[in-house]
């Protein structure tokens, strides 16, 4: 049986679906809220009904169903897609859609929630599967960190790992694949995530043509004030990371090791 202490550390994700699931998988917000006043949870989120409303339009499982707006809302069962290990082509368009890929099954693997731009996540692919197959949130419009003037800019950037707390998602990590052209692009539209978050930046790129580029940046306004939270990796770094966190994700399944529970 689970404690008031083990149910206040689910996410509010776990509890809407587990509340959706109680409905026999599908439901109206008002019978989601229903089922979940009284949660723990709630006792530390006076908005929690506007958390809910968040949440069912934030996670891909949630799916609206038709009419529009009716308030109804179906949970989908979570694919498990099991990635392969991965290497770059030096073609930039199918290399940019991969460095996303993987940025996005790294985040999964180290239990955080992964957003990509809604337009890429249509147009590029990984391993044969569009991006959006990849991704568990679908659109950070209804983030609380994001509101604001910059958010057009941010919804653009290329990969975003999201912990979250009593109120909802908030920024981890956030990337950009960017090439020598568009480097101080990336580096702005990084920058334009709020300063109250403590987030780590990194511009991914191919060459070390664009590292000297990035130092360039870095040590300008408005960058230099925040450079100790902005990284650079190469390509071929995101390639090791990502082929050598699989092999680690295999081998703790293999002992018996569960899955960060988001």
């Amino acid at each position: 049986m689970q404690t008031k202490i083990d149910k206040q550390k689910l996410t509010w994700k776990a509890v809407v679906r587990d509340a959706l699931l109680e409905l026999g998988g599908q439901g109206h917000l008002s019978e989601i809220n229903k089922i979940v006043e009284g949660h723990p949870k709630t006792k530390t989120n006076p908005t929690w009904r506007d958390t809910i409303r968040r949440v069912v339009r934030q996670y891909k499982i949630f799916e609206p169903m038709p009419p529009e707006r009716s308030g109804i809302y179906k949970v989908l069962e979570e694919v498990t897609i099991r990635p392969e290990a991965q290497g770059f082509t030096q073609e930039p368009e199918i290399d940019h859609a991969i460095a996303q890929g993987m940025l996005v099954m790294l985040g999964k693997i180290y239990g955080y929630e992964t957003y990509a731009p809604p337009h890429d996540q249509t147009i590029r692919s990984f391993q044969g599967k569009p991006l959006k197959d990849y991704v568990t949130v679908s659109e950070c419009t209804d983030i609380l960190a994001f509101k604001g003037p910059n958010l057009k800019k941010i919804r653009e950037i290329d990969a975003i790992w999201l912990d979250e707390d009593d109120h909802g998602l908030f920024p981890r990590y956030a990337f950009e694949v960017e090439e020598t052209t568009r480097i101080k692009s990336g580096l702005d539209r990084l920058l334009k995530i709020p300063r109250r978050f403590w987030v780590k930046f990194y511009i991914i790129s191919p060459t070390e043509k664009e590292k000297s580029l990035f130092d360039q940046y870095i040590n300008q306004t408005p960058f230099r004030e925040y450079k100790g939270r902005f990284m650079f990796r190469l390509y071929k770094e995101l390639e090791e990371l990502y082929n050598s966190a699989l092999i680690h994700n295999d081998r703790r399944k293999q002992f018996g090791i569960a899955e960060r529970e988001i």
